[in-house]
């Protein structure tokens, strides 16, 4: 797709001189066909919101000139499909030049244009036009997943319609009118992308099944262990099929990986630990395993005790999934780590995959393994012994491009030996809650960091969990969402072109 990159900035006669001085040209060698590179002057003032609103046209990264937003900070960020540019600037005494990257989504012989404000003083200015010449670029990826981990990190659940003893006497319930308004919204968000499936790697539920700080008494009692079990399993038949219905009622495929709250969540005390077989148990039967008990997905450890939480499979025939558990917990021991079972059949797994000559494998997993990493409301776990593990060892040597993983409610990205990791994801009531698109084209990877601003009312009474701490009651999504970083991975090559929050390495 050719653009004439042949636009003059020169003002109409009749029209005022421009506030912001503004030009742009096509890339013909970008990864995008259509891609244009723009550029526009900002006066020097005091701490201030410029925004680009772009008409047949797409932002495809964040402006390095810009500061960049953290989870919890909006700062620059892109939003209104990508057409709109929101990018903070802080006071400086010269002017600034602030570079983009866009691609062309309009027909030939319309043109590219775009209105610069500067959101403060309510300046304005308009881009120059720049016609669209050749053939319109198709942006639809041949496949697409989202990733969002720890989603959603918390028992949220109509108590009525579990297999429980729930008495609104005795406690409040573990869902409300916010929470199924906040879920839909997300969720509806999701379906509008037209994703081939969902990965969430783990932290699905708070998890603390098997206890009762409050004596609510909602899932029976639980001083002996075998009251204990029984209350695991009726918080599970509980919690995860209202979990996973919420994704089939969206039509959304979902693959979730099992987390630390899904074996209870950490330290586990002997108390706990023999419990791990029931939790792994309770998860397969809703994830990995029919009604009837066979296995939903061929791919996956013959022996073991992970042969029901670590699973592999290839939705095209050059891209390779693969879901593990790095949870190593038995009554004798505590372990974050591959056992030699999982081990060996991932080996497998990244063997065949690379002499198959798959072009794109991913793998997801709950923990982080290259450190150190951003955490907000985390206990902070990884997986020992980061680039020099066994684990990461392998995903060099069978030329694994990304690794998934969530546990720090924050977002690092992070490379290594020609992988890339992405932790990213967080606790859903308390505003942490973001998205990965994982868009996958001929010849590169592109990722989309998608966040929804969640806020919530923490004062007042509390929905119940397990967890004397409980849920906010009040929540809300107070705006649409917005990009907050974006990436190229080509195969076999590590990020590159990458902006915002997506910025490889770590800065708090």
């Amino acid at each position: 797709m050719a653009c004439d990159a042949s636009a003059s900035d020169e003002p109409d006669a009749d029209k005022a001189a421009p506030a912001f001085a503004s030009s742009w040209k096509a890339v013909p060698d970008a990864p995008f066909p259509g891609s244009v590179a723009g550029e526009f002057v900002v006066p020097a003032s005091k701490e201030t919101v410029v925004s680009l609103t772009l008409v047949n046209a797409r932002f495809t990264a964040v402006p390095d000139a810009c500061v960049p937003s953290t989870i919890v900070r909006r700062r620059t960020r892109i939003v209104d499909g990508n057409a709109r540019l929101l990018c903070t600037l802080g006071a400086s005494t010269r002017a600034r030049t602030i570079a983009f990257d866009a691609v062309a989504v309009g027909a030939r012989g319309e043109e590219m244009g775009g209105t610069i404000r500067d959101e403060g003083d309510g300046t304005e200015s308009r881009l120059p036009p720049l016609e669209i010449t050749g053939t319109p670029a198709s942006l639809s990826p041949r496949l697409r997943f989202i990733s969002s981990s720890d989603f959603l990190n918390a028992d949220v659940g109509d108590l009525r319609k579990g297999p429980g003893f729930w008495n609104p006497k005795r406690s409040a319930n573990s869902i409300n009118g916010d929470y199924r308004t906040v879920l839909d919204q997300v969720l509806d968000d999701w379906q509008s992308t037209g994703p081939d499936g969902v990965l969430v790697a783990g932290d699905l539920v708070e998890g603390h099944w098997g206890t009762d700080d409050l004596g609510a008494g909602n899932f029976g009692p639980v001083r002996t262990l075998p009251q204990q079990l029984q209350a695991l399993h009726r918080a599970a038949d509980t919690y995860y099929p209202q979990w996973l219905g919420r994704f089939r009622k969206h039509e959304l495929a979902v693959y979730p990986a099992v987390g630390d709250h899904e074996y209870g969540d950490n330290p586990w005390p002997r108390s706990k630990r023999l419990r791990a077989a029931a939790f792994r148990q309770e998860f397969a039967s809703y994830f990995t395993r029919s009604k009837s008990g066979e296995p939903l997905f061929a791919d996956r450890p013959k022996k073991g005790p992970h042969q029901f939480t670590a699973y592999a499979g290839r939705p095209l025939p050059d891209v390779q999934v693969v879901s593990i558990d790095p949870f190593d917990i038995t009554p004798e021991r505590r372990r974050i780590g591959l056992d030699k079972h999982q081990r060996l059949w991932l080996r497998g797994v990244l063997r065949r995959a690379q002499r198959d000559d798959v072009r794109w494998v991913i793998v997801q997993g709950h923990v982080p393994i290259l450190g150190p990493v951003r955490t907000r409301g985390s206990s902070g776990l990884t997986l020992p012994g980061g680039a020099k593990s066994k684990v990461w060892q392998m995903f060099e040597q069978y030329d694994v491009d990304l690794y998934l993983a969530g546990e720090a409610h924050d977002v690092t990205v992070l490379e290594e030996g020609g992988v890339t990791q992405i932790v990213h994801g967080g606790l859903f009531a308390f505003g942490l809650t973001n998205a990965l698109l994982l868009d996958f084209y001929d010849d590169f990877l592109y990722v989309t960091l998608r966040d929804y601003d969640i806020r919530d009312r923490d004062k007042g009474k509390r929905l119940w969990q397990t967890r004397d701490t409980g849920l906010p009651a009040r929540i809300r999504m107070s705006q649409e969402p917005f990009t907050l970083g974006t990436g190229v991975i080509p195969p076999r090559g590590g990020m590159r072109a990458e902006s915002g929050l997506l910025v490889p390495g770590f800065r708090r």
